[in-house]
Order: C-alpha cells, then sequence, then structure tokens
C-alpha cells in the first residue's frame, strides 16, 4: 500500500514514512535539497507496480532475493500491468503485480502497507486463485504451473517470533514437515521491518529492503551497493518527472488515507457509543441499587409492600427515589410516604 507523509496521518502508513526518516516524495536527504534527485517512495503501490512492470528484470532480481536459495528466475512477462482508475480509489484493492517465469510459473508480489484483519485468508484465497484460474475446460492437472505468492509486509505479523521475518510456506505434513505435497502452492512472506532490524538476511534482500523502507532517505540510499537497486533508484528519479503517474500515486496515497481516517472516526465513534452505553448502564444500576435500598427500608418499617407500590417503586427516577427515602423518616403509614 501507499506511504504518506508522517505529519498528516497516524497509523501504519505513517509509521514505514517515519521509519524512512525520509522526506516527502520528491525532496530527498544527503546531498541538500538542490542536488538530490526527487523521487517517488516505493512502498506506494502504483509505483512499486509501475516500476517493476516496466522493468522485469529488477522484478526478476528482487524475486530471487526473496526465495534464495531456491534457484533463480527469470520473469518472461507480467500479465496484470494495468492500473486501472478504480485501483487508486478502491481501500480495499491490492495492486499486486501477477508475473509469468520461463518456466511458466506464476509469481503474485504485493507490497502491503496496510493491516488486515484476515490478511492471512485473504493472501492464501489470492495465491489459490491463481493456481485454479490457470486450467481451461479440457486440459489436463499435469499442465498446472506452481504459484508463488511473495507478500513484502510493512507491518509484524508474526509477534511472537521476534527472531525470524523471512517465511516460507508449503503444503507439508505437520508430522513430518521435511514431506510436502508438491510446489503447486508456495507462499513468501517478509515482515520488512523485523527483517531490517534483526540484519540476518542475504545482502541482496536487504538492500530491496532498504530501497523499500528508505528510498526517500538519500543518505541511507548512497549506502546501497546491489546494482539492481541502484538501477532502480534511477528509474524511481526517472518516473517522477511523468506527472500522470505522480498524479496517480498521490490518488491512491490519499484514497489510503482517507481510508483510515474513516477507520479512526469509526474507531472513536464506537469508543463514544461505548463510553455513553456504559455510563448509562451505570446510571440505571445506581437507580436499581437505590431502590433495593428504599424496599429494604420500606419492609423493614410496614412489612411486605403491596404490588401497586412496587410498580411505583420500578419506575421512580434519582429525585422521586430522594423524596420517597425521606418521607420514610416521618412517615406513620406507608401511603405517607408515596403521598
Amino acid at each position: 500500500m501507499s506511504s504518506s507523509n508522517p505529519s498528516s496521518q497516524s497509523g501504519p502508513l505513517a509509521d514505514v514514512a517515519k521509519a524512512g526518516s525520509g522526506p516527502s516524495p520528491g525532496h530527498a536527504q544527503g546531498r541538500g535539497a538542490s542536488q538530490a534527485p526527487r523521487r517517488l517512495s516505493l512502498c506506494n503501490d502504483v509505483v512499486f507496480k509501475t516500476l517493476f512492470s516496466l522493468h522485469p528484470h529488477l522484478l526478476s532480481d528482487l524475486i530471487n532475493a526473496v526465495r534464495y536459495p531456491a534457484a533463480p528466475i527469470t520473469v518472461q512477462r507480467i500479465l496484470n500491468p494495468h492500473i486501472l482508475p478504480q485501483d487508486l480509489a478502491g481501500k480495499d484493492i491490492v495492486l499486486d503485480i501477477l508475473a509469468e517465469d520461463d518456466s511458466g510459473r506464476r509469481i503474485a508480489i504485493e507490497m502491503q502497507l496496510q493491516r488486515f484483519r484476515h490478511w492471512p485468508q485473504r493472501s492464501v484465497y489470492g495465491v489459490a486463485r491463481s493456481l485454479a484460474g490457470q486450467l481451461q475446460l479440457g486440459q489436463n492437472y499435469r499442465e498446472l504451473k506452481p504459484v508463488i505468492g511473495i507478500s513484502l509486509l510493512a507491518h509484524t505479523l508474526f509477534t511472537d517470533h521476534p527472531a525470524k521475518a523471512d517465511w516460507h510456506f508449503t503444503l507439508r505434513d505437520t508430522q513430518f514437515p521435511q514431506i510436502q505435497l508438491g510446489q503447486a502452492l508456495q507462499m513468501h512472506i517478509i515482515e520488512l521491518r523485523k527483517a531490517e532490524t534483526l540484519g540476518k538476511l542475504p545482502a541482496p534482500l536487504l538492500a530491496w529492503i532498504a530501497c523499500l523502507l528508505h528510498n526517500l532517505d538519500e543518505a541511507v540510499m548512497n549506502e546501497i551497493t546491489h546494482e539492481p537497486v541502484k538501477e532502480a533508484l534511477a528509474h524511481l528519479d526517472t518516473l517522477y518527472s511523468d506527472e500522470e503517474l505522480r498524479l496517480m500515486a498521490e490518488r491512491r496515497e490519499q484514497a489510503l488515507v482517507d481510508a483510515e481516517d474513516m477507520l479512526d472516526q469509526a474507531r472513536y465513534e464506537g469508543e463514544q457509543k461505548g463510553l455513553q452505553k456504559g455510563l448509562q448502564k451505570g446510571i440505571q444500576q445506581g437507580l436499581e441499587q437505590q431502590r433495593q435500598v428504599l424496599l429494604r427500608m420500606l419492609e423493614r418499617k410496614f412489612g411486605p409492600m403491596p404490588q401497586h407500590y412496587q410498580v411505583r417503586l420500578s419506575q421512580a427516577g434519582a429525585e422521586q427515589l430522594q423524596t420517597w427515602s425521606l418521607n420514610v423518616l416521618d412517615a406513620q403509614r406507608i401511603e405517607d410516604v408515596f403521598n
């Protein structure tokens, strides 16, 4: 998902912008504002998809960095290179890249900044759908090619495992995990921020992670030596001059910020309703306690309460209960209390 100016929002979008400690798009640091190149944030999924769709060899390098030490692949074509107008405004749209390698395998890559409550289910469903969508009527299962899902997450998914940030899932037996049911479904997940902190991954992958999180920070980018990432930065500088792409990226970014603001507002309204509901519940509980105390006082002084007085007592408000409680002190008969 897209990144944003940290001063304009809170939540996962702002976290990534702050993590980059860089300026807003178009204002890099490190060499001075006049000398630093202007570029778009690679975390913006519009920019992410545009860059790697235009330069499949860079996508191949990113995929190989994630899948290392598996045999390298070469992306032959991008199956969904276009960005539709509705993709820019849809907060639930995932602008993933669906690629095909030289052996016919499909690789689905997504840059994910936002948290989704059911993200694992959605991600598995997307990979499974890509697998199922390969075969047409009359085709044989032997023609089915594996599908590899790659998700680059700016947030931490597996909070109970702080020492691991790169994950690879396949269909494996629970008792003998070394035995797997083919390679048809594969999923790679990289928790970017955790991976950067741990620093235990191969150098090419760490270079891509730094680029994804900090490509607006020129000082950080000057430390990168991995040539494909350096080439990607050069392309990002060039893409900045594409006014249409800049506007698309800004529109996408604003849509995600608006969606997060709507969620914040919904949470706030829910909290207020909860507080109001809790207050009303507390008032009712207090009134009921007053009724019970007054009932015990009346029964202690006058004996069992007649039914019609019990009904009046159950419907009385705080002020009426207070008046009746004072009347008990001087009343000679129960009628004197309620009159």
